[in-house]
C-alpha cells in the first residue's frame, strides 16, 4: 500500500473538522429547517461539526446558485451557524442546466468546456436540473475554470463540497451514463468517453479541490466525491453511495470501506443508517455504534423517509448515539493523529485483521470486524436482537475497553454486546491519545490531553497536533510527541518525548493513564519530584490517582514543551 500511494498520491491531511460527526439529508430547506437541526444538537448537546444542504438549495437544480425563497440570504444563516460551530457543506454536481440565461451555462460554451458528441456538437442528457450540458474535466482549462465557479460559495463561508452524479450519471438512458464515443479534449488530445469514463470523477474532484484551495489559500479544502479511480484521495474523500436501510447493508458497508482503504483511499465511510429506506432505532444505533469508528462519520437519508438524526428513534436510542458521536470526539486526539500517519504513508485508517495480522491465518476471511489505525478492533453487532456476537480476538492480549478487563488473543469469545455496547478492544502495548469531550472539534483547546496506556511488558505510541485548518504544518507548524512505556514488576516508566515541531497548544494539563495496575502505588515521580495522591484529577492541577474497579492509574501533571519522566513504584 505505501508503494502503491507512492505512485498515484496519498491523501492530503483534511481540516480537523470533517473528522467530527457530519449530518446530511435530501434535502434540509427551507433555511428554518436547517437552523432547527442545528438547535436540536446544541440542545441535546450532541456533538456534531457539519450540516450538508443537498440539491433543493439551488435555484431549479442549477448549481452555483441559491433558492432564494427557501434560504433568503445564505452567507447570514451561514455565519449564524458557524457561531454555533457548524459547517456548511452544499452538494454540486456535474450536470449544468441547458439554459441560455443561466451563467455558467452561458460561460462553459463560450469557454468550450463541455463534453461533444462524436460528430462535434454539443452533448446533452438529463439529470436533476432537466436536460444538461457537462463539464470536460479531462480537460485542464475546464477544470481551472470549474474551480473558479466556487468563488460566491466560499465567499458565502461554505466550507466543503460535496461533489455527487460525477460517474457520470445520466438518467433516461441504459447504460445511464455518457455514450462511450462522446468526445474528451485531453488538453489538446481528442479521446473518447471510453477512456475517460474511470477518471472522470477524480477529475471533477481533482477541479473542486484545486479551484478551492486557489479561492481559500490559507485553509485545507473538504471535498467529498461519490466516483473516483486510483487517487482520488489527493484530492477527496469519499462515501460508498446510495446503499439501503438493511441489515445487509449494515454488513457490507465494512468490506467496502476496506476495500477502499486498500486501494489507497483512507478517507471513506458509508450513509450511516442507509440512505434509502427507514431503519428501525435498534437498526441506526447499531450503524452509528460502528460508524463512529470509521474515518468518515456521517448519517445521510433520503427524500420520504423519516430522518436520520441521532434523536429520531426516542429517548432510549438518542441517549445511546449521544454516547458513541461523543466518544468520537473523545477519541479525537487519536483520530486525527491516525490521519496523519495516513497522509505521509498510505496505510488506511481503518484496516481489515490481516493487514496488522499477516502471521495469525484466521485473520484472513474475517471481514465483520475492523482495526482503526493498529491498535482499536471494533466488532459491530450486525444482526437485530442482539445481546453478544461471537467475534475473534488475534494473537496477543487484548483490553476490553469497557470494562479494562485484560483478555488473551488467537481465539473466539462470545463478546457481551447489550444495546448500548459494541464490542471494543484495545491492543496490550498501544497508547491512545483522548481528550474531553466537545461539541464541536475547535469548540475549545484540548485540556487536558489524556495518554490512556495499555501496557503488556512495554507500549508506545505517538499524537500528532498542528492548527487543523491550515498549511502550516507543511512548514513546521506541527506538534508530535511521542510515548514509551516499560514495566518492571511493580515499576513503571513513561517517557514522553520532548515535542517535535514548532507548533504550541494553550496552556494545559497531560494525564497518563495507566490500565491494568493490579495495585496501588507507593510512589509516583514526575520529572524526578514527588507528586501526592488526589481525590479529583479535575480539580487537581497535578497529582495522581487510583482507581482499584477499573485497576487503573492517572498520573496528571502540567504539559510542557519539554520531556516529561514519570517513574511509579
Amino acid at each position: 500500500i505505501e508503494r502503491f500511494t507512492e505512485l498515484t498520491g496519498r491523501m492530503n491531511l483534511p481540516p480537523k473538522w470533517s473528522i467530527g460527526y457530519q449530518q446530511c439529508r435530501w434535502s434540509y430547506y427551507p433555511e428554518s429547517k436547517v437552523r432547527d437541526i442545528a438547535a436540536n444538537f446544541r440542545k441535546r448537546g450532541i456533538p456534531c461539526d457539519v450540516i450538508y444542504l443537498d440539491i433543493d438549495y439551488m435555484d431549479g437544480y442549477r448549481c452555483f446558485t441559491w433558492n432564494k425563497e427557501n434560504f433568503p440570504d445564505p452567507k447570514k444563516m451561514v455565519a449564524d451557524l458557524a457561531k454555533d460551530g457548524f459547517k456548511i457543506v452544499t452538494i454540486i454536481d456535474p450536470g449544468i442546466k441547458h439554459d441560455t440565461s443561466y451563467w455558467v451555462y452561458k460561460e462553459g460554451l463560450k469557454g468550450k468546456h463541455f463534453v461533444l458528441n462524436s460528430d462535434s456538437s454539443l452533448f446533452l442528457g438529463p439529470v436533476w436540473p432537466g436536460i444538461c450540458a457537462f463539464p470536460d474535466f479531462a480537460n485542464t482549462k475546464t477544470r481551472s475554470w470549474w474551480g473558479t465557479l466556487y468563488k460566491d460559495l466560499v465567499n458565502t463561508g461554505i466550507k466543503g463540497f460535496w461533489n455527487d452524479m460525477n460517474e457520470p450519471s445520466v438518467f433516461d438512458v441504459p447504460t445511464k451514463t455518457f455514450p462511450l464515443d462522446t468526445r474528451h479534449n485531453i488538453d489538446g488530445v481528442i479521446s473518447t468517453h471510453a477512456e475517460i469514463h474511470n477518471v472522470y470523477g477524480m477529475q471533477m474532484a481533482r477541479g473542486t479541490y484545486d479551484g478551492v484551495r486557489r479561492l481559500r489559500p490559507n485553509e485545507r479544502p473538504f471535498v467529498l466525491t461519490r466516483a473516483g479511480y486510483a487517487g482520488t484521495q489527493r484530492y477527496s474523500a469519499a462515501w460508498t453511495g446510495d446503499n439501503v436501510s438493511s441489515w445487509e447493508h449494515l454488513a457490507m458497508a465494512i468490506p467496502i470501506s476496506l476495500n477502499f482503504g486498500l486501494s489507497g483511499q483512507p478517507f471513506v465511510g458509508p450513509d450511516i443508517g442507509g440512505f434509502i429506506g427507514t431503519p428501525t432505532g435498534e437498526m441506526y444505533t447499531r450503524w452509528l455504534q460502528y460508524g463512529v469508528f470509521l474515518p468518515l462519520c456521517r448519517s445521510h437519508s433520503v427524500k420520504g423517509s423519516i430522518n436520520k438524526e441521532p434523536w429520531a428513534y426516542g429517548e432510549e436510542f438518542e441517549k445511546i448515539n449521544k454516547k458513541f458521536i461523543e466518544l468520537r470526539y473523545q477519541l479525537m486526539p487519536f483520530l486525527y493523529t491516525e490521519f496523519y500517519k495516513a497522509s505521509i504513508s498510505g496505510v488506511p485508517i481503518m484496516r481489515p485483521l490481516l493487514l496488522e495480522f499477516p502471521d495469525d491465518k484466521t485473520t484472513y476471511r474475517i471481514d465483520t470486524q475492523f482495526m482503526v489505525g493498529e491498535n482499536i478492533l471494533v466488532s459491530p453487532v450486525m444482526e437485530p436482537g442482539s445481546t453478544s456476537r461471537w467475534m475473534y480476538l488475534p494473537n496477543g492480549d487484548w483490553f476490553d475497553f469497557w470494562t479494562r478487563e485484560k483478555f488473551t488473543g488467537g481465539k473466539w469469545i462470545d463478546a457481551k454486546a447489550p444495546i448500548d455496547q459494541l464490542p471494543l478492544f484495545i491492543r496490550a502495548g498501544a497508547v491512545i491519545p483522548m481528550q474531553q469531550i466537545v461539541q464541536f472539534t475547535d469548540q475549545a483547546p484540548v485540556d487536558p490531553i489524556t495518554f490512556e496506556i495499555f501496557p503488556s511488558t512495554e507500549a508506545k505510541g505517538i499524537c500528532y497536533e498542528d492548527d487543523g485548518i491550515s498549511f502550516a504544518y507543511q512548514t513546521g507548524k506541527y506538534r508530535s510527541v511521542g510515548l514509551k512505556v516499560a514495566v518492571y514488576g511493580s515499576e513503571i516508566s513513561i517517557d514522553r518525548s520532548a515535542p517535535e515541531g514548532e507548533f504550541v497548544p494553550a496552556k494545559r494539563s497531560v494525564v497518563f493513564a495507566v490500565n491494568g495496575v493490579v495495585q496501588k502505588p507507593k510512589s509516583v515521580l514526575v520529572r524526578g519530584k514527588a507528586i501526592s495522591e488526589i481525590t479529583s484529577l479535575a480539580q487537581s492541577q497535578e497529582g495522581w490517582a487510583f482507581d482499584p474497579t477499573m485497576h487503573r492509574l492517572s498520573i496528571k501533571t502540567t504539559d510542557t514543551q519539554e520531556a516529561i519522566a514519570v517513574v511509579v513504584r
